[in-house]
């Protein structure tokens, strides 16, 4: 089956790749020699971050879980223990 994400994926390494090619261009450009290690240092970052695109390590949005209910009380469970107070008890 394919990966749900896979258009974003996609979606994020175009622009990665977008991003890379300008900073390739202006290496070479004569004006920017001075910029040079700066040009570099983006370049390798941009790199980085298309390779880790590539390999699949991209942070999923979280799905949200609906809120535990007592099946007695119908209050929120949370995280630990639940009691059940008289006076909420809804049948």
């Amino acid at each position: 089956m394919a990966n749900p994400d896979r258009h974003i994926k996609k979606k994020k390494l175009r622009d990665i790749s977008h991003k890379i090619h300008k900073v390739q261009l202006r290496l070479h450009n004569r004006k920017s020699r001075s910029k040079i290690p700066q040009l570099q240092a983006e370049l390798n970052a941009l790199q980085k971050a298309y390779d880790e695109t590539m390999r699949g390590n991209m942070n999923r949005p979280k799905k949200v879980e609906a809120p535990r209910l007592c099946p007695v009380c119908n209050g929120r469970i949370g995280k630990g223990y639940h009691i059940c107070k008289p006076g909420n008890w809804k049948r």
